[in-house]
């Protein structure tokens, strides 16, 4: 039986999106989603927290704005023509054991990246004969 890092470091290589998250102003995060990213590069990051700490910088209550990376785009040293690369800053360990880096995006590419929809999961319905069945 694996332990829990071991699932855990099989699950990441297996995965083939990378949940990216940029911290910003609400103001910039509409304009953002409006018409895509400016400037020479987009600063990310795996982790919401790290994400929300830039955004703070901006404004007291900032926007998250996440972008799905396919991970074999993501470098880790700079290479021509490369639109994603991982940076040397903000690497870490949550409590779960999942590794978390940041990551500088080419702004063209980031934009097509941007997830359109919240991704709250809805609470499934369930048809009325089965929600009082009591499981043994």
């Amino acid at each position: 039986m694996k332990t829990f890092s071991q699932f855990i470091t099989e699950a990441e290589q297996r995965l083939k999106l990378v949940r990216l998250k940029h911290g910003t102003s609400s103001d910039a995060s509409k304009k953002i989603k409006k018409s895509g990213f400016k400037g020479d590069e987009v600063h990310t990051s795996t982790n919401t927290d790290t994400a929300r700490g830039f955004g703070r910088r901006y404004d007291d209550n900032p926007s998250i704005i996440t972008m799905l990376v396919p991970k074999k785009k993501i470098k880790d040293q700079p290479e021509k023509n490369a639109k994603a690369v991982k940076t040397g800053g903000q690497i870490s360990t949550d409590a779960m054991g999942r590794r978390h880096y940041s990551v500088a995006l080419d702004p063209e590419y980031a934009s097509t990246k941007i997830v359109k929809q919240s991704g709250t999961i809805q609470k499934p319905k369930v048809p009325k004969r089965f929600r009082n069945i009591n499981q043994a």
